[in-house]
């Protein structure tokens, strides 16, 4: 290795910078996804129910040409629901093959954090059913939930989500 080159383990590169986040709210708690795992955000309108879904599978719905999933995470985190409003929008990640639409309550804003403000959950608050938890950005004097999108549902439940929806673009027709 050449004298003016040396290698840095990854932590120390990402510790300090700032990275961004979308901020939203379910159930009058504040959440967050890393700006990265997320596609795009839409307003939800034109559902199309699917038969035999878990409770927290809203149905589908086209967005950009696709049909896409829809986890409500009210009913997903264990909430009680809500009257629609205007407000509740459609966050749109990537998982895998399969694009997903995770329903909340509002959208903050994005924000700049520095990763120095997110801090691991504290253990004994973890199960296997919060596994989603990334971790905790306490700023301004609060606390926001950092999410990771790709383990709010468990393997069989995505799989079982990717077949109905499958079977939804067989019927296109009634999405478009």
């Amino acid at each position: 290795m050449p004298e003016n080159e040396r290698t840095v383990p990854l932590g120390a590169v990402t510790q300090d910078e700032n990275f961004q986040v979308v901020g939203f709210r379910v159930g009058g708690e504040d959440f967050a996804f890393d700006i990265l795992e997320i596609v795009g955000i839409e307003r939800l309108e034109n559902v199309l129910q699917l038969p035999k879904m878990p409770p927290f599978i809203e149905g589908v719905m086209r967005i950009r040409d696709e049909i896409v999933a829809l986890v409500k995470l009210r009913t997903r985190f264990g909430l009680p629901d809500v009257e629609r409003s205007q407000l509740h929008r459609v966050i749109v990640v990537e998982i895998g093959d399969d694009t997903m639409g995770f329903i909340v309550d509002s959208v903050a804003a994005v924000r700049r954090i520095p990763r120095s403000q997110i801090e691991p959950a504290p253990a004994l608050a973890l199960t296997s059913a919060s596994r989603f938890v990334k971790g905790v950005i306490r700023t301004e004097g609060k606390m926001i939930i950092l999410l990771n999108p790709y383990e709010i549902l468990f393997e069989e439940e995505t799989r079982q989500l990717s077949n109905a929806v499958a079977q939804a673009g067989h019927s296109q027709a009634v999405l478009s």
